[in-house]
């Protein structure tokens, strides 16, 4: 399937699995889930977000990247939706990871639309964004919990920002300052 021949959420998504997770430096070296260690350490430093028609072409992009492509989509189908980065914010290196995502409005329904975080993928409907969000944030406190210690000190430090497009081409650092100086911190809390 095309690109340009997607007709609704559900056939972006399947046509969203020709895109491995990872990602492509500038000299068209791949780093994917094989090579996890080597991944982490080099997102940082060799990482650029694609814009979505890189993306399609190298068929390698993590979360921060498959996003960008899903609002490529959403916005040319004039769907309202919403993009969100979520990560424990601490005032010390940790690793703890980071995600982004999407969710979108169809039929008074609020829909988390996940392709990149392979345990959760699919479409996920609920009655309200916030239902939606907490959900998000559960499954990130779970994900988190088979690496790390995630007690309610931790969860205290859970935030989740709603942010706008960012710059095509950003690296990882500038990415991440982006959202958190002009995101907005929307965290539902009980």
């Amino acid at each position: 399937m095309n690109y340009k021949e997607v007709k609704n959420p559900d056939e972006l998504l399947i046509f969203m699995d020709s895109i491995e997770y990872g990602f492509v430096d500038n000299d068209n070296y791949k780093y994917g889930s094989w090579n996890e260690e080597e991944f982490e350490k080099n997102v940082i430093t060799k990482w650029h977000l694609s814009s979505p028609e890189r993306l399609i072409e190298v068929g390698y992009g993590h979360c921060f990247d498959q996003v960008e492509l899903e609002r490529d989509w959403f916005t040319k189908h004039n769907y309202n939706f919403k993009t969100y980065y979520i990560m424990f914010l601490f005032d010390y290196p940790n690793d703890y990871s980071t995600h982004t995502f999407l969710i979108y409005e169809e039929n008074n329904k609020w829909c988390l639309f996940e392709h990149s975080d392979y345990y959760d993928r699919g479409i996920h409907k609920f009655n309200t964004l916030e239902d939606a969000l907490k959900y998000k944030m559960k499954r990130h406190i779970e994900s988190n919990k088979k690496y790390n210690v995630v007690t309610d000190e931790e969860i205290s430090h859970l935030h989740i920002w709603e942010y706008d497009k960012p710059k095509n081409n950003s690296n990882f650092n500038e990415f991440i300052d982006n959202i958190l100086e002009l995101g907005t911190d929307i965290t539902p809390r009980n």
